[in-house]
């Protein structure tokens, strides 16, 4: 079995799976889910070493949120919890982090809460560009990210994408001249049409950026980037030669932050936004298969909880 391009740390726990009497097969697995999360952990988390285990649960619980967001299976889900337990109890550190559980519960149905209505979305969109309630430091910083902001919620609130997926836009995924954008994952890609508003709001935020910190065209530079709030700059990695791309939390942390600010009352997340676009092509009626290409969905299951809400009406 070849170990490259898989931590020393993994390595070493990997060479000690046969003492413990585990069959090849289950090895073979154990190194597919470690060597996924390290992946994982050096694209979001490029500040720990390569060489280190992550030593707070809240980044194994945003994996997990990430493997969700991709509709991963529970059974799924279970196996990569599992095989980390086992490394952290490997290297004793299950007594500082806990056990990790991936899922514990059976998806519950749908309610109203989880959906934002389409006032709010305006009212969401119309606050992330306006001044309101924003320090002077803020109107600085809000003068350089505004149009940043706009561009990630209006992909969230009209195209239903993922934290995950926003995130992992390069600009190469986005054709101006065709009004298309392609999502990349690792069940394969699939191309949105996108409006020509919005697509007009996704490039004035792309030119708004200075030249030395914009994304080369036609390359794997991340279309969103990190601003830097201290220094007033977008942030570039010399190391890596293009602008750093902006990270999930950062992204959640933005989200909250905008909802507060906009003063809507209900507290809506990504989710909802994702929940109701899905909504919307159901009671247009687009096909189920339309539906699951459309966002990426596994299977024709991830739409029962959202048939059977709307039963409910």
């Amino acid at each position: 079995m070849s170990y490259l391009k898989i931590p020393i740390i993994v390595q070493s726990f990997l060479v000690h799976l046969p003492e413990s009497g585990k069959k090849s097969s289950t090895i073979s697995m154990y190194t597919h889910d470690l060597k996924k999360f390290f992946e994982w952990l050096n694209l979001h988390h490029s500040h720990i070493a390569t060489e280190t285990l992550p030593e707070g649960k809240e980044v194994y619980e945003e994996y997990f949120t990430y493997l969700k967001e991709k509709n991963s299976s529970e059974a799924n889900l279970k196996r990569i919890a599992s095989h980390l337990n086992g490394l952290l109890r490997y290297y004793n550190l299950t007594d500082q982090i806990g056990i990790l559980k991936a899922t514990t519960k059976k998806q519950r149905d749908l309610t109203d809460s989880d959906f934002i209505n389409e006032n709010d979305a305006l009212a969401l969109l119309k606050s992330v560009i306006s001044h309101k309630h924003l320090t002077d430091t803020q109107l600085q910083i809000h003068e350089y990210i505004a149009s940043r902001n706009y561009s990630i919620l209006i992909l969230m609130l009209h195209y239903g994408l993922t934290i995950n997926e926003v995130v992992s836009l390069n600009i190469k995924d986005i054709n101006f001249s065709q009004n298309t954008l392609t999502i990349l994952t690792n069940k394969g890609s699939r191309l949105l049409e996108l409006s020509k508003e919005d697509k007009k709001v996704i490039y004035n935020y792309f030119l708004a950026i200075p030249p030395l910190f914009r994304p080369k065209d036609y390359t794997d530079d991340p279309l969103f980037i990190s601003f830097h709030p201290q220094k007033m700059v977008y942030w570039y990695d010399y190391n890596l030669n293009k602008p750093k791309r902006i990270s999930l939390i950062g992204v959640k942390r933005m989200i909250e932050k905008e909802v507060k600010r906009s003063g809507i009352k209900a507290r809506v997340r990504s989710t909802h936004f994702r929940n109701s676009c899905i909504l919307k092509k159901i009671c247009e009626g687009h096909s189920n298969e339309n539906i699951i290409y459309y966002f990426g969905l596994s299977s024709r299951h991830a739409l029962y909880r959202y048939k059977r809400y709307l039963k409910t009406k």
